[in-house]
């Protein structure tokens, strides 16, 4: 598939690509090739594809790949892995006529790729260098982040301290040489492909413009590829068959060219890691392509998802925020920034795909919760309620856990936390409500038989109160041993003694079988059954409150847990990828010395230094202890105003009680 096209100097995305692309959510191995045109690339990538066909050969002198071309297919080397193969325009096309649209193709390129096969013909020689003198334009073409946010240093100072800074997003450099015919030799001494490689790269001594201009694309590639490896295949078979090398069966090829291409086919599987951000970050196709969600009509799922409207309705299906083919991250970034004139920043084209990946990364622990939750039935026992909750919330933050990063001040997460603790608290309120209902139904429904009494006078006689106590004590009975009444059951009971209180006084006052004594002594009991009763809703109602409580503290462990992981894996992958960068610098910074550029080698410690002190920033150890030092003030703050909420509701509650009990004193009291 056509990835980028390019017509007429305009690069554009083909939908059925990314869609292709953003159904992908392992991490991706990207090797792109690129190289002038007519050089056999896309016979390179099909063979790295294990298959003789797929990326279109022409047998003529006519370019056959315009702007990018696509291949996606499971890595032969890593399970869970993907190969996205990136095939390029070859550059110097003299119909096109455009060396700056070249320049784009190969920014592209190198920026979507973990390795950068370049492709040529014959030698590495002076011409062969001159097809990539576009790398001396790397700077003049991409910004690491934007200039305008980096106070008032110098332009130059800028461009310096972005060249340091591109190895850390610059994939590994491998250079194939097609149609190689001369022998690795150095005098009488044997070479190496990779020391033919770095003989060519050797920079001169000087500082005239000659000697820069010879120098400019030499140390470009040295200062950009610090990783970087050759490979030189002799002639596939004869001129005449060229053009048709897919058809010929594998005996037609020289035994020597299907050697030395397997040997490169090997050390690319083998090597090339998944595509990373300079933190580690292994990427995805949806990563790369972008993966906006879209927000349902129940509200946004960025900003307040109503995940509680779902479980409220009892609506059994997915929330409807789907990956969409919307063009925001990484590769819409670059493409949006070349067609309209501006640099691509890599800092900032990142901080975009992190975004929008947190964002469903939110999104998607949230559907987790929710959908766990929603196969609760209403109402249910507090008690199971919690437990339900505490096992979809770690389910929802290993969710989030797996697809979020560089969630640096935890705003994210803290979303998260707060939907979740929102949606929670709103399917509680739905369980009060749906305990409310049913135990308001099966207590009217075992009244029945004592309201069909009452409407039909049989308590208005001598010994009527006696038969009314016995009726009312089997509805009290039959209620206590009814189960699933959820947690309002003591407090509906109590509302129903309190509403029922004038009927059971009038049927004892009208009953003269008893004397004012035993009409007293009976109030008296049904006064100290209702106190009864108002203690157990109280007591009830403290349960919970505490419960709640106990969810709260559980809920800010669990999270302060994942965060842990979360950020001392960030930590330390950071780490390792800024090891890499040093030890890249380091061993070029050898080599020039050993090649006797003193002076050179001596700016290179500049670039050193800034990497050692970042490397010292981001210490594993003491980066992860100072940002959860500060994940836990804000955790802690959070919990505290939820806990201060939850503790001022109980005092409420206890309150409201205590001068339910005050108020009912007095009647007892006159009885």
């Amino acid at each position: 598939l056509c990835l980028v096209t390019n017509k007429d100097g305009v690069l554009a995305l083909n939908p059925a690509a990314l869609a292709v692309l953003q159904e992908v959510a392992q991490p991706v191995v990207v090797v792109a090739i690129a190289g002038p045109y007519r050089t056999g690339k896309s016979f390179l990538m099909n063979r790295l594809a294990q298959k003789r066909t797929g990326f279109p050969l022409g047998p003529t002198v006519q370019a056959e790949t315009k702007g990018i071309w696509m291949w996606c297919l499971p890595h032969p080397c890593r399970p869970g892995v993907m190969l996205v193969l990136l095939d390029t325009e070859g550059l110097g096309d003299p119909k096109k006529g455009d060396s700056h649209n070249d320049a784009w193709i190969f920014t592209l390129a190198l920026l979507l790729s973990s390795t950068l096969v370049y492709n040529s013909i014959g030698t590495i020689d002076q011409k062969a260098l001159e097809h990539l003198e576009l790398v001396t334009q790397l700077s003049e073409l991409i910004r690491v982040r934007d200039g305008d946010k980096e106070g008032s240093n110098s332009v130059e100072r800028e461009d310096e301290a972005e060249d340091c800074e591109f190895v850390r997003f610059f994939p590994n450099f491998v250079w194939v040489v097609r149609d190689f015919t001369l022998e690795l030799r150095v005098g009488e001494r044997p070479i190496s492909e990779d020391e033919y490689l770095e003989q060519v790269l050797e920079l001169k001594h000087g500082h005239g413009r000659k000697v820069q201009s010879y120098n400019g694309t030499r140390l470009c590639l040295r200062n950009y590829f610090p990783t970087r490896k050759c490979f030189v295949l002799p002639p596939p078979l004869g001129t005449e068959e060229c053009g048709r090398m897919e058809e010929l069966p594998e005996a037609a090829l020289a035994p020597r060219f299907l050697q030395q291409a397997a040997q490169f086919c090997n050390y690319v599987l083998s090597s090339t890691w998944p595509k990373t951000l300079p933190d580690g970050r292994a990427l995805s196709g949806r990563d790369i392509t972008g993966g906006p969600w879209e927000d349902s009509d129940d509200g946004k799922l960025d900003g307040g998802v109503t995940v509680a409207k779902a479980i409220r309705d009892n609506r059994d299906k997915r929330n409807t925020a789907v990956a969409q083919q919307a063009l925001c991250t990484l590769l819409h970034s670059y493409v949006e920034a070349i067609n309209s004139g501006r640099l691509p920043c890599l800092e900032g084209a990142a901080a975009v795909m992190v975004a929008n990946e947190n964002a469903a990364a939110v999104a998607a622990a949230l559907e987790a919760y929710a959908r766990g939750m929603r196969g609760l039935p209403l109402p249910t026992e507090p008690a199971q309620l919690s437990a339900a909750h505490g096992e979809h919330l770690r389910e929802a933050l290993v969710v989030f856990q797996r697809r979020s990063f560089r969630d640096r001040d935890q705003e994210h997460q803290r979303r998260l936390m707060e939907q979740i603790s929102t949606e929670y608290s709103h399917l509680q309120e739905e369980n009060d409500a749906a305990s409310r209902r049913h135990c308001k139904a099966l207590l009217a429904e075992l009244a029945r038989a004592l309201d069909t009494s009452l409407a039909r006078g049989a308590y208005a006689q001598r010994g009527g109160y006696r038969a009314y106590e016995a009726e009312r004590q089997r509805l009290l009975e039959g209620y206590r041993q009814a189960e699933g009444k959820g947690p309002k059951a003591e407090e509906v009971l109590d509302e129903f003694l309190a509403e029922r209180r004038a009927e059971a006084e009038a049927v004892l006052k009208a009953d003269n079988a008893l004397s004012e004594a035993e009409k007293q002594l009976e109030d008296q009991k049904q006064q100290a059954q209702l106190l009864e009763q108002q203690q157990k809703a109280t007591a009830e109602r403290e349960r919970q409150l505490e419960a709640l409580l106990e969810d709260e503290r559980s809920s800010y462990a669990q999270n302060l847990q994942a965060l842990e992981a979360k950020m001392r894996a960030e930590a330390e992958s950071a780490q390792r990828e800024l090891d890499r960068a040093v030890e890249a610098k380091l061993r070029e910074q050898r080599e020039l010395l050993q090649r006797g550029f003193s002076e050179r080698a001596a700016l290179m410690e500049q670039e050193l230094a800034a990497l050692r002190q970042e490397k010292r920033n981001h210490n594993a150890q003491g980066l992860a202890a100072t940002i959860l030092d500060t994940v836990r003030a804000a955790c802690d703050l959070a919990s505290v105003v939820k806990l201060s909420k939850l503790a001022k509701s109980r005092g409420t509650a206890v309150k409201a009680a205590a001068r339910r009990k005050t108020a009912a004193r007095p009647s007892s009291a006159a009885q």
